[in-house]
């Protein structure tokens, strides 16, 4: 796989400013829309499953407590 990705680098090094301008709007593009339908479906289930701000305090310590637990 390796090989595959340093053939892909310089396939974009041999690309123009121009064509590497394209590239990256359209990526940048998929990367907006794929991030919007990920809230869209965060904020569908926070209307069907609200939680409380208590709930979410306790969650992040038991995490954060984990966390010291595995250092």
């Amino acid at each position: 796989m390796k090989a595959n990705v340093n053939e892909v680098w310089e396939l974009i090094d041999n690309l123009t400013l121009e064509e590497k301008r394209i590239i990256y709007k359209k990526m940048e593009q998929e990367i907006s829309t794929k991030l919007l339908d990920i809230l869209d479906k965060v904020n569908e289930r926070a209307e069907k499953d609200p939680i409380s701000l208590e709930e979410i305090t306790k969650e992040v310590e038991d995490v954060r407590g984990n966390l010291n637990e595995e250092d």
